[in-house]
Parts: C-alpha cells; sequence; structure tokens
C-alpha cells in the first residue's frame, strides 16, 4: 500500500501524466504511457495503466474536424497490463472492474474502403462507437473493433479479434471471436454453447 502511494506520488511530481486529464481519483498510471487529448478522456476511481500504453483520442483527421461527439470513458478499477493501445475517434465507453491483459488493441474508427482512390489515407475516417460493459475480462493480443459492444461479466480469450457484439456473460474466442461459452445461473457454471 505504501510503495503504490509512493509510485502515484512520484508520477505525479515528476511526470505530470495525471495533468490535463477531464477526471481521475486514485490509481496508478505508469510513466511511459502515452496520452492525445486527454480532455476527451474520464476516469473513474482507482485505475492502472501499466507501461507503454498510449490512449489516443482523435478530434481532427487531415485539418478537419471530427463530427461526432468524442468521449473515451473509462470506469473504476479498470486494470491493463501493459501496452494497451485505445484509438478513439467517437465514442468508446468502458464500464468498471474491466480487466485488460498485455498488448490490447482498442480502435473505434478505421479508414474509408473505396479502392478507386489512389491512397486509403486520403479517405475519410468511419467511427463507429465501442462500449465494453463492467467486469469484463480481455485477454492478451485481443483486437475490439469498430461498432462492437461487449456486454457484462464477459471474458475474450486471447488472441482474439471482436468483430461483433458479444452478449452478457459469455465467453468468446477465435478470429472472428464467437461465443463458446455461456454462464448457466440455474447451476452456476459455463456451459458450451
Amino acid at each position: 500500500m505504501i510503495k503504490k502511494a509512493i509510485r502515484r506520488i512520484k508520477t505525479i511530481m515528476h511526470h505530470n501524466v495525471y495533468n490535463g486529464f477531464k477526471a481521475i481519483d486514485g490509481g496508478y498510471i505508469h510513466e511511459s504511457c502515452i496520452f492525445q487529448n486527454k480532455q476527451y478522456i474520464t476516469f473513474g476511481k482507482d485505475v492502472g495503466i501499466g507501461a507503454n500504453s498510449r490512449l489516443l483520442v482523435w478530434d481532427s483527421y487531415q485539418g478537419k474536424g471530427i463530427s461526432t461527439p468524442i468521449e473515451l470513458n473509462i470506469g473504476k478499477k479498470f486494470s491493463a497490463t501493459r501496452n494497451l493501445t485505445i484509438q478513439c475517434a467517437g465514442k468508446i465507453n468502458i464500464g468498471d472492474n474491466v480487466l485488460i491483459a498485455s498488448d490490447v488493441f482498442i480502435c473505434n474508427e478505421n479508414h474509408g474502403i473505396n479502392p478507386l482512390i489512389d491512397n486509403y489515407l486520403d479517405q475519410p475516417l468511419i467511427v463507429k462507437d465501442i462500449t465494453i460493459g463492467n467486469g469484463v475480462w480481455i485477454g492478451e493480443k485481443v483486437c475490439v473493433l469498430p461498432g462492437v459492444s461487449i456486454g457484462n461479466k464477459v471474458i475474450i480469450g486471447a488472441g482474439s479479434v471482436v468483430t461483433k457484439d458479444i452478449p452478457d456473460y459469455c465467453i468468446a474466442v477465435g478470429n472472428p471471436a464467437k461465443v463458446i461459452k455461456i454462464w448457466n445461473f440455474e447451476i452456476g457454471i459455463w456451459v458450451n454453447v
């Protein structure tokens, strides 16, 4: 407990990563983290973000403002191990008590895919909001792609690519991620789908 408090004070004094956020209360952000447009990021209480993580919020693209509302909201007791990358150009809402393993990528924007334009980089961004529910566990090297909603108490297996909504109380794995188990409340165990 004392070591955690000392780490927090050192981070605030020497690296100033807390300055500029909409809200933050307790928790720990590693000094190596990179943030872009902090004014759009809101943290709940007791957030932990590990080394080499990047939370990148875009409010413009190719000199033009993004027309959708922009918010990256992270709930209380959020914990990301290391190398988390979040790219946000619209809304990403992450619930309370979310656990994220290493090397996870969450992105709610993508370039247009018209092959008749010379460069995909020159195409407008397509933005689709992401919602991650409460009590979710996202495994190592997972990709969460634009427009998905992950329900409460979901487990996403390592290496999965989430391209579609995942309902509450499920385990999903694979590329694309598919539900393989669902929690059975009557008998209190995970059952195969």
